[in-house]
């Protein structure tokens, strides 16, 4: 358990609401047990008790654990939990507290607490990372969706991930810092921490990477997201590639990553701009082969990505079919 993180956030909610958090038993032994101890409200708050989970980093992925319809009350607290986890943890009425005094703390019964301090940065972050810079997460997402390119030559890395030689030798230095992959040998590599990197991954690449490639939103003149859209020599992602995948999710967009002309594509197939279009095109981020089959989506990492970058409750619930389907098996 990262003590360091407990006793940060209870700090923090002090400081923001002036309610005092008290910890009164720590199960040491946590790592074999659902929770790490149990807290209480002291002075007028009832003496209201929660179980407690401490997590550096709260993400989707890891919600699925923790037992939500619990008859106890029970409170996750992390370092830092992104806005579409937090959103997701509100509606299931559950409650939570970061290291920066954002909280949500309910008995679901007389005591609620709702605290934003519009601060969603990590206190225990580690120093800068060229890893999880803009070129830094093309890299990473080639060594998610292949590990052994770790164990390629830098040029090669460097061409499918559309960066410098420079760049790759920087990344792969940090991500060896950060113990996300480990010297073998001298010569080899080892991704050791696969699921910490693609949680990371996830959230810098919706926060920094998304936001900086060249995208344009369109509308089908036949008003069909799904005609034609397979047939394009293009990757489909975002709900449409979900729907796919899940069986359970109805798509009513779709994300398509293209190195063609949107405007090209857009006339061949009919679609006109449009600001709050069903289909994105989205620049693709890494350099590949002409596509061999007409129904190509990309990988199953990046459409969980696109998916909590639109964090409705549907595209949430699809995420962790995905995750539990798809991703984890690989990790």
């Amino acid at each position: 358990m990262e003590q360091d993180i407990l006793h940060t956030a209870i700090e923090k909610l002090y400081e923001h609401s002036k309610f005092r958090l008290e910890v009164i038993s720590l199960h040491h032994n946590s790592k074999n047990q659902a929770y790490d101890g149990m807290l209480r409200f002291g002075e007028n708050l009832t003496k209201t008790e929660f179980l407690f989970k401490v997590k550096k980093r709260l993400t989707l992925s890891k919600t699925p654990g923790i037992n939500t319809t619990d008859t106890k009350n029970t409170i996750l607290i992390a370092d830092y939990i992104p806005k579409a986890v937090k959103k997701h943890l509100k509606e299931k009425n559950q409650s939570y507290l970061d290291t920066t005094g954002n909280a949500f703390i309910t008995d679901k019964q007389a005591l609620f607490i709702y605290i934003e301090t519009n601060n969603n940065l990590p206190i225990f972050s580690k120093k800068p990372s060229r890893a999880f810079s803009k070129s830094g997460l093309k890299v990473i997402y080639q060594i998610l969706i292949d590990e052994q390119i770790l164990n390629k030559p830098y040029r090669h890395i460097g061409e499918v991930s559309q960066v410098s030689i420079d760049t790759v030798r920087h990344v792969l230095k940090d991500l060896l810092r950060d113990k996300y992959i480990v010297n073998v040998n001298k010569k080899e590599f080892k991704l050791i921490n696969k699921e910490g990197l693609l949680q990371e991954w996830t959230a810098y690449f919706n926060k920094i990477l998304r936001p900086k490639l060249n995208q344009r939103n369109f509308n089908p003149i036949s008003k069909n997201i799904r005609l034609n859209t397979f047939s394009i020599n293009a990757s489909i992602g975002g709900e449409l590639a979900a729907e796919q995948l899940s069986n359970y999710l109805i798509a009513e967009s779709a994300i398509i990553y293209t190195n063609k002309s949107f405007f090209e594509l857009a006339k061949k197939h009919e679609w006109i701009p449009a600001a709050d279009g069903k289909i994105t095109l989205i620049e693709q981020f890494w350099a590949e082969k002409e596509i061999e089959s007409t129904e190509k989506m990309v990988h199953p990492i990046l459409i969980y990505a696109d998916l909590l970058n639109h964090p409705i409750p549907r595209n949430l619930e699809t995420a962790k079919i995905i995750y539990n389907k798809y991703v984890k098996p690989t990790l």
